[in-house]
């Protein structure tokens, strides 16, 4: 769903995330040692993982690969996840990895059809986005948004935390690397040739 106007805007849920949101995100990551991404995409998050030392692997729908047919063990499980099926995403990744991260609209802590997935669910961690994102470098987002994080160990602090807002220079690299909502249409010529390459420099 489009994550301003609530209509379809790209039936995959593509929407590369800005790499302040996770660049920021005060979080230790040398206690982890290994991590798989969901939702690859264009790849940010996972050579993000890598750049902090984590043996990375991923999973992308639009390259055949399936978050939910992979079945391993990893210390920890970070995406953007798709809105839509988030508590699936989240099931399915409690089975497999000993950390939690997801990206996630802020309101969706609430709703009344949540409420005892939440109460079974509860976060260790809140980290609330200063800042409204944009996902298309065309000015934020009309929702705020967080990290949510589920923790079955010790080693990630527990509370509510706030996510510095990105420094000019960050901005600048959001809306360089950000796509154009017609850019982020299926079947664009952008758009394929992003999953093209990703697929056949992953293969």
């Amino acid at each position: 769903m489009s994550r301003t106007t609530g209509k379809s805007l790209n039936p995959s849920d593509f929407y590369p995330t800005p790499p302040w949101c996770y660049e920021n995100l005060e979080i230790d990551w040398s206690i982890f040692t290994s991590a798989h991404e969901p939702c690859r995409g264009d790849g940010r998050i996972q050579l993000f993982l890598e750049e902090q030392g984590l043996t990375t692997t991923y999973s992308e729908i639009l390259e055949g690969k399936d978050f939910f047919d992979w079945d391993e063990q990893v210390d920890l499980i970070f995406t953007n996840p798709p809105f839509n099926i988030l508590q699936e995403f989240a099931n399915h990744a409690f089975a497999h990895g000993q950390t939690v991260i997801f990206l996630s609209r802020l309101n969706y802590l609430g709703s009344i059809g949540r409420h005892n997935w939440w109460k079974q669910n509860t976060p260790t961690a809140l980290h609330v986005l200063s800042k409204r994102p944009s996902f298309t470098g065309e000015g934020t987002d009309a929702t705020d948004y967080c990290w949510i994080v589920w923790d079955k160990t010790n080693r990630t602090e527990r509370g509510v935390f706030f996510i510095p807002p990105p420094s000019a220079d960050q901005v600048k690299e959001a809306k360089e690397l950000a796509y154009t909502k017609e850019e982020l249409q299926e079947g664009s010529e952008v758009y394929n040739n992003i999953i093209n390459s990703t697929s056949k420099n992953n293969s």
